[in-house]
């Protein structure tokens, strides 16, 4: 009997290993991010260091911490980590405070635009090796599963 189960789970295990999206996804990420990783190494900034200035940049206003992991998609305590690095390098810095102190809003500065700037030709490497290695509808693909799973029912 003791057998029988332990066929049974470890044929369940493999199932789940061998279809599993998530797993998938995650070797997709590690991936992906060891390239740019690699690429932005010289101009010192990391790719989620990259993805805030950008995200600010393309703003363009002060803007609340909250508003930023909201875009990115991330945890409000790892965008706090981004921003106080990014402040202590002088790329960023605090435009406006609420009367509280609660609330604050940041703004990229001309250091940090300089930094995103000098970082580019890296972004731009790690961007064409990546791009040239996958078919050519994979970014549309990518928007495709973004959307459906944003837009889907959380489960309960």
């Amino acid at each position: 009997m003791q057998h029988h189960e332990s066929e049974e789970l470890k044929r369940q295990a493999l199932r789940m290993a061998d279809r599993c999206l998530g797993r998938r996804i995650a070797r997709l990420h590690r991936l992906v991010s060891r390239r740019f990783e690699a690429e932005l190494r010289d101009s010192g900034l990391t790719l989620p260091q990259v993805e805030v200035l950008s995200e600010m940049a393309v703003s363009g206003e002060p803007v609340r911490p909250s508003e930023i992991a909201g875009w990115l998609g991330i945890e409000r305590s790892t965008i706090s980590r981004n921003l106080d690095l990014l402040a202590q390098l002088g790329y960023v810095r605090a435009a406006e405070t609420s009367a509280t102190g609660r609330t604050t809003r940041v703004v990229v500065t001309a250091a940090g635009h300089q930094a995103l700037a000098d970082a580019q030709p890296a972004w731009e490497r790690a961007q064409a090796w990546i791009s040239g290695a996958v078919d050519e509808d994979a970014v549309d693909a990518l928007d495709r599963w973004l959307t459906a799973l944003e837009l889907a029912p959380r489960p309960r």
